[in-house]
C-alpha cells in the first residue's frame, strides 16, 4: 500500500503543481495586460498635456503681441499695428 499511497501523493502533487502554474500564468498575463493599459493611459495623458501646453504658449504669444500693439498705439509709434508698411 505504501507504493500506492506514494503514487497517489505524487499524482496529487502533480495536479496541484500544474494548477499553480496555470494560476501563475493567468496572473502574469493579467498583470501584463494591466501594465499595457496603464502605459496607454499615460501616453494619452502626456499627449493631452503637450497639446494643452502648446495651445497655452500660442495663446500667450498672441496676447503678448496684442499687448505690444496696443501699447505702441498708445505711445504714438507710427505704423503700430499695421500689417504691411504704407507707401
Amino acid at each position: 500500500m505504501s507504493s500506492a499511497n506514494s503514487l497517489l501523493a505524487g499524482l496529487a502533487l502533480a495536479v496541484l503543481a500544474s494548477s499553480a502554474c496555470a494560476t501563475v500564468t493567468e496572473v502574469v498575463n493579467s498583470a501584463a495586460a494591466g501594465a499595457s493599459s496603464v502605459a496607454t493611459k499615460v501616453e494619452r495623458a502626456v499627449t493631452h498635456g503637450v497639446k494643452a501646453a502648446a495651445a497655452g504658449v500660442e495663446h500667450g504669444a498672441k496676447a503678448t503681441g496684442h499687448a505690444v500693439e496696443t501699447a505702441a498705439k498708445k505711445i504714438g509709434i507710427p505704423g503700430a499695428g499695421a500689417s504691411s508698411p504704407k507707401p
